[in-house]
């Protein structure tokens, strides 16, 4: 709530001139507002201390809700303020004028008076009930700083789970008698317990057992969850993701499984229905003897359902391994203090956590990231924990309190996850992409980018165990997590009635609703449309992410989306649209457009530069889309185009783009045959990964590009992909093999250079290997890149900066059949713990283990993979 009414009020104490401009007959109820809002803002900790009362709590979703509409009645004058001034600077169009005449602006300023009159009018009967609710002023919390001398976190990796040794070893003796006899060669291995006891980890540690490995010939690992679909667990089996028909699927399922010993983990099965149960098991009565099944459930009734082993019924931790786990977690590297009282206390802790590996993870998280001492500890331990109902859920009541701990705008970074269903996959740069966009973020004092804050508000949920399953990428940083069942059940909890997940055909869509998600049908009727002007969030995902039959959907919503003035985030994912429509002008809040997996997408409207405030915009796996509107957003601070196969150049103005911090793909012109790089020169707040496309182009220029240095002031920047290929034939893309010995050749004619003088071809490549060399002089860049791939090129040896790249971890060289040798600086990077080169002929040779001429510079690298074909080319010949 407080992060609500922090908005308002920055908004209207940050109103410029621009803003005052539109609305020079209201600064008196501006004024009266703020001063509504502060006086309301100074009461909140008291209110939400106390929601336990029902008109407290009643009075919270009054004010929630009136804030909401003044954040959108402000965020709407800010827009218009910012589009004349845009239109401004530019020749005005004839609408743009008479939409800012004076005419028009005396109805305009009319309206928007008679709106904040109505929400002044209720602000003030909120802010007298707070004198009948006798709530009092209470300081504010202050923002959290980031600590650059604490930056270790409390997660622990899958595999560090304490105190199930015996759980582990009993599992292990179901799974490795050979002894044991069972019907249909299948045993079924239950872990039954209540959500946050481990069942999972305890699966995951004997899956990933070494002696469990080596035994069973096929390992396969199925998250069920809610819905026990035959089909979609026999997919998720074979790797079958094209949606064949059920007859081909079990087909396929029973070849797989047809003698062979497999270990199938059922993760999280919640289905009661036996006969459901018996016709997945006779898919799978063909493996090999000993042959196990392990399933995780919550369900007794499953687990009696399911089991042809008895099931192990998964206890709390006992008090001495709790406390084990407890310390690893709160104590700084796992080692107790000599402070017999603080241990005192932590165990009293402990001893209310009943033994719930989550929950003590959970606290001992927020003891240790808020680095308490004694007295607080004490007060931890009998004040807060005092708090909790034992009349209620006791373990959510434990877990809620690290999420009463949060900072408020830590709180809506959490519920906003609610959103998403269980067992959601979060990218993490799209979850801060997306709390930027809801305004989420507040103002750095050290002026950081709201990217950066962002990602200290991520890791400080992760730090609190509020994350898990987290994934990284080659380079080390974090790129995806997932929230445990029972802390997303915790989210969902503790939001109101403005987040709305819809599932089914029901509509969900109260008044109040401002954040809505859906992965199947829905239908917006005369009924909702009201209801939908509110939205401030609609994701959408489309049968390509999540199965179910959305073809022709996005019409319903096309014909509301005029209706959804302050929607900022819109996600439109896999739902076969073909085109926008041009209401989609009308979104003038709109700061984050998700189109990605519209395979049928050709191109963008015009009107989508209209969005003055669009910040991200994503068009990945968009096949089709042959091309972006020109003078694209000027807002624009993330553009994605993974596998945009069909797009063949980059709009018109992308240059002037300077806020842009992520572009997946920057594509030459193809067609000219004389690219611009130029573009790319003031994108230096670029990060993440950049790959150039089609380097080709530039050959014409390469002197220019060879003195430009393009790259080089990137800092930021962490993966580069150079990639050349342009207008030829691609390598393995027919017949690899025929291809292989085609350039085996041409490279005996490269050896000899006295044979270039009297053959024209090999005197045009000997020009294209200049060029190119220059090409990728000029393209150095920062020495802060950790990835670097060159694909194509055709110059006989690399830069000397590549030496220079300090941080380099992971070095990639491919289908470059005229490169000799590799650098002597390569000697000197540390750092690089990776070089693959593929399909590089003079230089595999070169670069033979133990004896080859280049090998010595590449010894000192832990992983080196040289082979004739790259990862792809394996594909066509396999």
């Amino acid at each position: 709530m407080e992060v609500i009414a922090q908005i308002v009020l920055q908004n209207l104490n940050s109103f410029a001139q621009e803003e005052f401009g539109i609305i020079w007959n209201l600064k008196d109820d501006l004024q009266q507002m703020k001063r509504t809002v502060s006086a309301i803002k100074a009461v909140l900790l008291d209110a939400e201390a106390k929601t336990n009362n029902l008109q407290i709590s009643n009075w919270l979703e009054e004010l929630k809700d009136v804030l909401y509409d003044a954040d959108d009645l402000l965020n709407d004058i800010s827009s218009k303020a910012l589009e004349r001034k845009v239109r401004g600077g530019s020749i005005l169009l004839r609408g743009i004028q008479i939409l800012f005449s004076q005419a028009n602006q005396i109805v305009y300023s009319f309206k928007l008076g008679h709106e904040m009159k109505a929400i002044q009018k209720r602000l003030d009967a909120i802010a007298k009930n707070k004198i009948t609710l006798q709530l009092t002023d209470l300081p504010m919390e202050t923002p959290i700083t980031y600590r650059e001398q604490r930056q270790t976190y409390s997660f622990v990796r899958e595999d560090d789970v304490i105190g199930r040794e015996e759980e582990k070893k009993l599992l292990k003796s179901y799974l490795l008698d050979t002894k044991v006899s069972v019907i249909d060669n299948v045993s079924v291995v239950p872990i039954v317990g209540f959500g946050g006891l481990g069942k999972t980890a305890l699966a995951q540690l004997v899956f990933n057992d070494n002696a469990v490995r080596c035994y069973f010939e096929k390992k396969m690992w199925v998250c069920v969850s809610d819905e026990f679909d035959i089909r979609k667990i026999a997919e998720k089996m074979i790797g079958n993701d094209k949606n064949s028909e059920i007859e081909q699927v079990q087909q396929d399922l029973r070849n797989k499984v047809r003698g062979k010993r497999f270990l199938l983990v059922l993760d999280d099965v919640w289905n009661e229905d036996r006969e459901l149960w018996l016709k997945f098991k006779s898919l799978v009565v063909e493996g090999g003897k000993g042959s196990a099944i392990i399933v995780t459930t919550r369900s007794r009734t499953v687990g009696k359902i399911m089991a042809t082993q008895p099931p192990l019924f998964l206890k709390g931790l006992d008090l001495e391994r709790s406390w084990k786990l407890f310390s690893r977690v709160a104590f700084d590297g796992g080692k107790e203090p000599n402070d017999w009282e603080l241990l005192a206390m932590g165990r009293n802790i402990v001893q209310k956590c009943a033994g719930v590996p989550l929950a003590i993870r959970t606290i001992g998280s927020l003891l240790y990231s808020r680095n308490l001492g004694r007295s607080d500890w004490l007060y931890f331990s009998e004040v807060e924990f005092s708090k909790i109902d034992q009349h209620k859920d006791k373990i959510f009541a434990i877990l809620k309190l690290s999420y009463d701990h949060l900072p408020s705008f830590l709180k809506k970074c959490f519920a906003y996850c609610s959103l998403f269903p269980k067992h959601f996959e979060f990218d993490k740069k799209t979850l801060i992409q997306l709390w930027v966009a809801e305004g989420f973020i507040q103002p750095s004092r050290d002026n950081r980018c709201e990217e950066d804050v962002g990602h200290e508000y991520f890791m400080n949920l992760l730090s609190k165990s509020l994350f898990q399953d987290v994934t990284s990428d080659d380079c080390g940083d974090i790129v995806s997590c997932k929230m445990h069942d029972l802390i997303h059940d915790l989210a969902q909890l503790v939001v109101g009635k403005e987040y709305a997940f819809v599932e089914g055909k029901k509509e969900n869509i109260g008044n109040k609703t401002r954040y809505l998600f859906s992965c199947t049908s829905l239908h917006f009727s005369e009924k909702t449309s009201s209801s939908s002007s509110k939205l401030r969030t609609v994701i959408l995902l489309g049968e390509t992410l999540y199965g179910s039959q959305n073809l022709g959907q996005p019409l319903l919503y096309f014909h509301f989306l005029s209706s959804m003035k302050h929607v900022r985030v819109l996600t439109l994912c896999g739902l076969h649209i073909i085109t926008l429509p041009n209401s989609i002008r009308e979104l003038k809040q709109l700061r984050y457009l998700d189109l990605s997996m519209n395979k049928f997408l050709v191109s963008l409207p015009p009107d989508v530069t209209s969005l003055l405030n669009l910040q991200t915009l994503k068009l990945s796996q968009c096949g089709k889309l042959k091309e972006l509107p020109s003078d694209i957003n000027k807002s624009l601070r993330h553009l994605e185009l993974n596998d945009c196969g069909k797009l063949t150049c980059m709009p018109c103005g992308l240059g002037q783009l300077t806020n842009l911090q992520t572009l997946t793909h920057f594509l030459l012109d193809c067609k000219s045959k004389n690219g611009d790089i130029s573009e790319l020169s003031g994108l230096n707040n670029l990060r993440g990964k950049l790959v150039i496309k089609w380097l080709d182009s530039l050959r014409e220029n390469a002197a220019v590009v060879e003195s430009a240095k393009t790259l080089l002031e990137k800092q930021h920047l962490q993966e580069l992909e150079l990639r050349w290929w342009i207008g030829e034939k691609k390598p393995f893309l027919d017949d690899p093999i025929q291809e292989r010995r085609r350039m085996e050749e041409e490279n005996r004619w490269l050896e000899n250079e006295k044979i270039w003088l009297k053959d024209e071809k090999m005197l045009a490549f000997r020009n294209k290997m200049k060029k190119d060399e220059k090409i990728l002089q000029g393209l150095q860049p920062h020495h802060s890149i950790k990835k670097l791939l060159i694909d194509g090129y055709c110059g006989k040896s690399l830069p000397d900066w590549i030496g220079n790249l300090s941080s380099l971890l992971n070095l990639e060289i491919s289908n470059c059949n005229g490169l000799k040798s590799l650098p002597d600086g390569i000697r000197n990077l540390v750092s690089l713990q990776r070089i693959c080169i593929y399909n590089c002929p003079l230089l595999e040779r070169r670069c033979a283990r133990g004896n080859g001429e280049e090998w010595s510079k590449i010894a000192h690298i832990p992983k080196v993979f040289v082979s004739p074909f790259s990862p792809t080319a394996l594909r066509y010949i396999n």
